[in-house]
């Protein structure tokens, strides 16, 4: 009988727990298998992907991925700008400037004050790309 979706617990430190989630698996496969961290039951991220941050401490080089909504090529140029809301309160601007890295991808700083929240949603904007939103969670 194969396996279709499968989650299996593990555990790290003593409030987080990790889980193993696999899709559509029909016979064991590493490659299919994706770990994930839970935390009070908070999907964070994928353990691969997650980012850390701490509260009140600037960030250097964040980095994003802007792609045209027309034809889903990188944005090269042009103007992206930032908004950010901390904690539910009102959207503001971000303080820094985007700096094309290179393939559609763009990097800012983040200030100690613009960090300064639990919880911090940010939307990039650009007038030929598709939005992108992001949260991070602060420790």
């Amino acid at each position: 009988m194969a396996v279709k979706d499968l989650i299996g617990p593990g555990f790290v430190g003593s409030d987080t727990i990790e889980y193993i989630l696999t899709r559509g698996m029909t016979s064991f496969d590493p490659q299919t298998v994706k770990a994930a961290i839970f935390q009070s039951n908070v999907l964070i991220g994928e353990s691969l992907e997650e980012e850390h941050f701490l509260k009140g401490v600037a960030v250097t080089g964040f980095t994003l991925l802007m792609v045209n909504a027309t034809d889903g090529s990188a944005v090269t140029s042009g103007t992206v700008t930032g908004k950010i809301t901390k904690d539910g309160g009102t959207q503001g601007n971000v303080a820094g400037s985007f700096t094309h890295e290179g393939n559609g991808q763009w990097s800012v700083n983040f200030t100690a004050t613009e960090m300064d929240a639990d919880v911090i949603a940010l939307t990039f904007l650009h007038t030929s790309g598709v939005p992108v939103y992001k949260i991070l969670r602060t420790k």
